[in-house]
């Protein structure tokens, strides 16, 4: 019998690319200022990706005998999970967004890694499908650009035949591939009137061909040539015979040139005598739903449940098609719409209902084509409409124009308190706007600017409203390459904003350096997340100092930083002295074990940190041990996260020990830590003895049967567990059969995760408030 080894084995090549031990390839990628080498082994890239071994057989070693290679059309943070993924074999596909899997999608089928290629197309299909209908253009353009994107395309072909106007109503329409267009007109259940699709086919066709006159009385018999050679892929899918005879003469018999003379004949014979025999080919009718098109119940940004059935009364959760007039004035006196993804042929009726309705209070349009001058018309509607509080106009498609109207919407608004722009690439100049109308506005309390490319010049604007503004109390600002100088003065003179979001703005340890002076004379902020910034170790110490004098910040995100060890101990400074911060993420920031101990040590002094995150911080045993024993001292921490840090069962053994004498820990994330079934035994044992606890995360520990066995008999003493995850663990039968026994005799467990195991049988519970996944 075979046995495989292949964990130990992923684990020391992806140590081998990060100790750069014996490297002969420099790989440099991205474009300055953001722009990081590689520095990889020449013998890997050519066993595992025919694309880099193509690359280095047409580059020559210098006189370091090294290769390098410049990639500068791919981004860093790409090719970190390419590169990983070639040398261990291992992606987290849950620590990415769905637009970074899709930019991952797009490089693996570049470099030719087949499989990277299909798991990130099922990553998004099945896990991402909500973000794929708000950006539902984009990923339709790309699913096509390549045949190897079949399963990409399925679903949003699978979508298309539903809600057909996502796509036929839209401004890029004429711009999506032949290829896309015939995949589409094979749909037996397009849910859309022959005669209509036809009049889409011929838009697209004239669309290829700008010469031909708008006029089609002026075209030539060369015109109606170029525009049969265009659409001839397209016109076999036609369903001709399912169009009604008044539309033959409407939309056909204007372009019957384009048709071969036996389909046209047999047309026309067909609409004279409609039971005569032909020679053509009569595809059968497509399936055709009357039925208005249900939302995809996309909940409005402001936390509010939008989620209703049509028998309600106080909300509304329609995604309108043709009929969105009837809708809108049907449902009129709702007090909550949620119309995501409404087309853009929608837009008009509902402006018009806004500038009356006095029952209306929140609005979403999210992934809505508000397109060319649907802004403008919205913004109207608000300078009328004196009781919407809430509006979610995230990927609207806004233009500069619209957003400018917008935002001088808000100069005669009173009334909206939360605004969501996100994802609309609005750029500096209404940024500029936005800002300018913040000086003046006085109800608005929640901004969300998300990913809308402000750059530094926006980021000066908004930084000079603040110092004006005095209602604003949250404010996203991530994904927006902003400069962050000026707002950090702004923060020393602003004096109610509360929750602040810079994540993914690559400030650097100047910015970090910055913030830290404003934090020392801000005292409203009470919420600042900087996720995703490199400010690395100098920015962490500089935050330091902020955080030994600032006594008003409760939550503070600094994941992703490059921090390193340097940094960890630097914090454990503040944390000794902090007395107000109550929640801190530190996760993917390699403190190493060393960062490990230096905040352990802070976790025995501190007296006000409820949450910690330091998943993916390289910690080893040795932080793991350094913790447990912080935890037998401290008193207040409820929440620690320590997901895929190595710990071993050592560190395990160490955590169990420390859970049977804390006493306030409620949730604790140990999962992909390889605990073995030692450290299951040891936590199976804690379990017995400890009353507090209630969410434990074991997944992928690698606890097998012998520890899962030891955990189901724990379950049928704990009094206090509400969750347990266990999946992915290689449990068989045997350790099925006890969990079995242990859910008739547990009574307050609510989740158990046992999924991707060997039990081959259902587990089932007599509680009936128990979910098994």
């Amino acid at each position: 019998m075979a046995i495989e080894f292949f964990k130990n084995l992923s684990n020391d090549l992806t140590n081998l690319l990060e100790n750069e031990e014996d490297y002969n390839v420099l790989i440099e990628v991205g474009q300055m200022p953001n722009c990081q080498i590689f520095k990889v082994h020449s013998i890997i890239l050519n066993s595992r990706c025919f694309y880099l071994r193509e690359k280095l057989s047409k580059t020559f070693y210098n006189e370091k005998n090294i290769k390098e290679i410049h990639a500068p059309n791919i981004s860093i943070t790409i090719f970190e999970i390419v590169i990983k993924y070639i040398y261990g074999g291992i992606v987290l596909f849950n620590k990415v967004d769905a637009s970074t899997i899709l930019d991952l999608l797009i490089a693996a089928n570049e470099f030719g890694l087949e499989e990277l290629r299909n798991a990130a197309q099922t990553q998004l299909v099945e896990n991402h499908a909500s973000w794929i209908r708000r950006n539902f253009t984009k990923v339709y353009r790309i699913s096509f650009e390549n045949d190897n994107f079949k399963d990409l395309q399925k679903f949003c072909n699978n979508i298309i035949a539903k809600h057909p106007s996502i796509i036929f109503d839209s401004e890029d329409f004429v711009n999506i591939s032949e290829g896309a267009l015939v995949s589409l007109l094979k749909l037996d259940n397009l849910n859309m009137d022959e005669g209509k699709l036809w009049d889409q086919v011929i838009r697209w066709g004239i669309a290829q061909n700008p010469d031909l006159d708008s006029n089609i009385t002026q075209w030539s018999n060369t015109d109606f040539l170029t525009l049969k050679t265009t659409l001839k892929n397209c016109m076999p899918y036609i369903r001709y015979f399912q169009i009604p005879g008044e539309d033959v003469m409407d939309r056909l018999y204007p372009y019957q040139q384009i048709f071969e003379s036996n389909l046209w004949k047999d047309i026309m014979s067909k609409l004279a005598a409609p039971n005569i025999a032909v020679n053509s080919i009569i595809l059968p009718p497509r399936i055709i739903s009357n039925d208005v098109l249900p939302s995809r119940n996309s909940a409005v940004s402001s936390g509010n449940d939008t989620s209703a059935t049509s028998s309600e009364t106080d909300t509304i959760d329609l995604n309108l098609s043709a009929q969105s007039k009837q809708i809108i004035n049907m449902r009129e006196n709702a007090s909550k719409w949620n119309l995501s993804y409404m087309p853009f042929n929608g837009i008009y009726e509902l402006t018009k209902v806004l500038c009356k309705n006095t029952t209306l209070t929140s609005l979403n349009l999210n992934g809505s084509d508000l397109g060319t001058g649907g802004g403008k018309l919205l913004a109207d509607a608000l300078c009328k409409n004196n009781m919407l509080t809430h509006l979610n106009l995230d990927d609207t498609k806004l233009t500069s124009e619209g957003g400018k109207s917008l935002a001088y919407a808000l100069y005669n608004n009173t009334t909206l308190t939360y605004l969501d722009l996100s994802d609309n690439d609005l750029g500096s100049e209404v940024g500029k706007t936005l800002a300018d109308a913040l000086c003046k506005n006085s109800t608005l309390k929640d901004l969300v600017l998300k990913s809308n490319k402000l750059g530094s010049k926006g980021g000066k604007a908004l930084a000079d409203a603040l110092c004006k503004n005095s209602t604003l109390k949250n404010l996203n600002l991530s994904w927006n390459k902003l400069g962050v100088k000026a707002l950090a003065n702004a923060l020393c003179k602003n004096s109610t904003l509360k929750d602040l979001d810079l994540s993914s703005n690559n400030l650097g340890s100047e910015g970090g350096k910055a913030l830290s002076d404003a934090l020392c004379k801000n005292s409203t902020l009470k919420d600042l997340n900087l996720n995703s910034n490199n400010l690395r170790s100098e920015g962490g110490k500089a935050l330091t100092d902020a955080l030994c004098k600032n006594s008003t910040l409760k939550d503070l995100d600094l994941s992703s930083n490059n921090l390193r060890s340097e940094g960890g101990k630097a914090l454990t400074d503040a944390l000794c002295k902090n007395s107000t911060l109550t929640s801190l993420n530190l996760c993917r920031n390699e403190l190493g074990s060393e960062g490990g101990k230096a905040l352990a040590d802070a976790l025995c002094k501190n007296t006000a940190l409820t949450l910690l995150d330091l998943s993916s911080n390289k910690l080893g045993s040795e932080g793991g041990k350094a913790l447990a024993d912080a935890l037998c001292k401290n008193s207040t921490l409820t929440s620690l996260n320590l997901r895929s840090n190595d710990l071993g069962s050592e560190g395990g053994k160490a955590l169990a020990n420390a859970i049977c004498k804390n006493t306030a820990l409620t949730l604790l994330n140990l999962s992909l830590n390889n605990l073995k079934p030692e450290g299951g035994k040891a936590l199976a044992d804690a379990l017995c003895k400890n009353n507090t606890l209630k969410v434990l995360n074991l997944k992928e520990c690698d606890l097998e049967s012998e520890g899962g066995i030891s955990l189901a008999n724990a379950l049928c003493k704990n009094i206090t567990l509400t969750s347990l995850d266990i999946a992915k663990n290689n449990l068989k039968s045997e350790a099925g059969k006890a969990l079995v026994d242990a859910l008739c005799k547990n009574t307050t467990l609510t989740r158990l995760t046992v999924r991707d195991n060997f039990i081959d049988f259902e587990l089932k519970s007599n509680n009936q408030n128990m979910e098994i996944l």
